[in-house]
């Protein structure tokens, strides 16, 4: 399981079930980066995700690439 942020600075404030992540869900990743899940294969340990934003490597926006659950440390409503 990931943890889910509580967006003052990016704090843990408890466990979420990546499984449960549906297909256009937007998470913050560490660094800062912002994605939007299009592919879950529900195994707990990967996500399929575009990025939306980067601010450590702003050419990254708009692909595709599988995310590691543990990077995972917001989920966006």
């Amino acid at each position: 399981m990931a943890e889910v942020g509580g967006g003052d600075g990016g704090e843990m404030s408890g466990p979420i079930n990546v499984r449960d992540l549906a297909v256009g869900t937007r998470v913050v990743l560490e660094g800062g980066a912002e994605a939007e899940i299009v592919a879950n294969p529900n195994d707990g340990v990967w996500l399929f995700a575009r990025y939306l934003s980067s601010p450590s490597d702003p050419a990254i926006v708009g692909q595709e690439e599988m995310i590691f659950a543990q990077h995972v440390i917001e989920v966006r409503l």
